[in-house]
């Protein structure tokens, strides 16, 4: 076995107890099941779980470094880690867990987006790992998938660290000594040592892991080939069937994961060409002015088309498309929710929902009104609200809680909908967690929604003929 000194002990001992930044995104999911975590099951937190290396990383650590008694078993399972901690205690404890988010901006996009990168790597590793073992009917994909994930932690820890502690030791990449300083169980260790007598699944292992970044670089290196041939020869595969899992297992992967994610895709799976990839053209900017300032034909469009529901008297439920519509398209903005005034609960609810993944908190939102804050004040009278970075200190302790706990943006734009006297909702919208909305968001935003209320006074007017 490697000598876990033979790392550099500082870095060790920065990284042996101290608790690992999560993905916002993984926190969110993990924060929208708190409320039905009774009826949530241990295979759906840990498929959230398994997406995050980081959070994989905390919990097989947490579950791996605790006193154990003479009959306690290694934990290498998600799932079973789950069902030894209980599903709610797992939600409260890592539902309040530090994010890189956080940590890394807005100051440090650059290094924030060179994280995505990893633990896209890391996501595709696993899938891949998960796939060729189930090809050689391996009896024990727990440990498949943790080691797949964990392979290459070292370099997002190392991303992540400066920001953490200024004084933070100097990297160390030396992923088998931190696993074993953390007393992983001794079947992820050997799936990730080099330095020893392989088993065939190792052997199949180290072929497959690398691919994730390797393929990243072209297609038909020599390297590439070498590992197709490993595998073929592990599985008793021609390199034809090898080749036809590995393309389908990347498209599949590129189209979940591409469409969500801004500074970095793996979309790149997509172009089947041999050859070495051509350099990335940074559009980072022209993304962000795009965003800042979207088509006005785009946008005259949308707001005529709401128009036009006016006159004619469309549907509510058509009215409320049209406007998200509006929003989205016209306007860039990326998290819309149309929430409905529930009287008998004295409480907004969530009802359409736009620009986010089903499990997302927004489709759950229920922010009560009992107690006074800004939206309460935005359910009085047609008016509007934009938070951003001029008034946020001003405003932060008036938002409702369930908005700063569940859905945490520093900027957004919210006004009330009126159907006569009578409020009926509030149309909330941000450009993600980390955006922003200006002013020019904000003077369209304003005029989208007198439009859907004129619309839906509309239509109260002719169903009370």
């Amino acid at each position: 076995m490697a000598n876990v000194k033979s790392a550099s002990p500082a870095w060790l001992q920065f990284w042996e107890r101290r608790a690992i930044p999560i993905l916002q995104e993984s926190r969110n999911q993990l924060m929208g099941m708190i409320r039905r975590a009774d009826l949530i099951r241990p295979s759906e937190v840990a498929e959230i779980v398994a997406r995050d290396p980081l959070l994989t990383a905390q919990v097989l650590r947490m579950m791996n470094q605790r006193q154990k008694s003479t009959m306690s078993a290694d934990v290498v399972a998600i799932e079973a880690a789950i069902l030894l901690i209980g599903v709610t205690p797992f939600l409260d404890r890592f539902s309040r867990a530090q994010t890189v988010e956080a940590v890394m901006l807005p100051a440090h996009q650059a290094e924030y987006g060179q994280l995505l990168k990893r633990i896209f790597e890391a996501r595709l590793a696993r899938r891949l790992a998960t796939i060729f073992a189930n090809k050689r009917f391996d009896a024990k994909l727990g440990e498949i998938q943790a080691a797949a994930i964990l392979a290459n932690l070292c370099e997002s820890l190392a991303l992540i660290a400066p920001h953490l502690d200024e004084q933070a030791p100097a990297a160390c990449f030396d992923v088998l000594s931190l696993l074993q300083l953390w007393q992983m169980p001794p079947p992820i260790l050997d799936l990730i040592r080099v330095d020893a007598e392989p088993a065939t699944r190792s052997v199949l292992q180290h072929a497959v892991v690398p691919l994730s970044r390797q393929l990243e670089r072209g297609w038909w290196q020599d390297e590439i080939q070498q590992r197709l041939v490993t595998i073929a020869g592990v599985l008793n595969f021609s390199l034809e069937q090898v080749w036809h899992v590995l393309t389908a297992q990347l498209l599949a992967f590129a189209r979940k994961e591409g469409k969500s994610q801004q500074l970095y895709s793996p979309a790149r799976y997509l172009v089947m060409l041999p050859g070495d990839w051509p350099a990335p053209v940074n559009t980072a900017k022209a993304v962000v002015s795009a965003a800042a300032l979207p088509s006005k034909d785009i946008l005259a469009e949308r707001m005529q088309a709401l128009h036009l529901a006016a006159v004619q008297g469309v549907p509510t439920n058509q009215v409320m498309a049209l406007a998200v519509r509006a929003l989205a398209d016209g306007l860039g903005l990326q998290r819309i929710a149309f929430t409905l005034l529930m009287a008998a609960e004295n409480a907004l609810r969530a009802r359409y929902v736009q620009g986010v993944a089903p499990t997302d908190p927004l489709h759950t939102l229920r922010i009560a009104l009992e107690k006074q804050h800004v939206f309460t004040k935005l359910l009085q009278k047609p008016q509007s609200f934009w938070l951003n970075a001029d008034n946020y200190a001003q405003f932060a302790p008036h938002l409702p809680s369930e908005l700063v706990e569940q859905i945490g943006a520093k900027s957004f734009c919210a006004m009330s909908i009126f159907v006569g006297t009578q409020p009926v909702g509030l149309i909330y919208a941000d450009s993600g967690l980390e955006g922003t909305v200006n002013e020019f968001h904000y003077t369209h935003f304003k005029q989208i929604c007198i439009l859907a209320s004129k619309a839906l006074a509309h239509n109260a007017r002719r169903s009370s003929v």
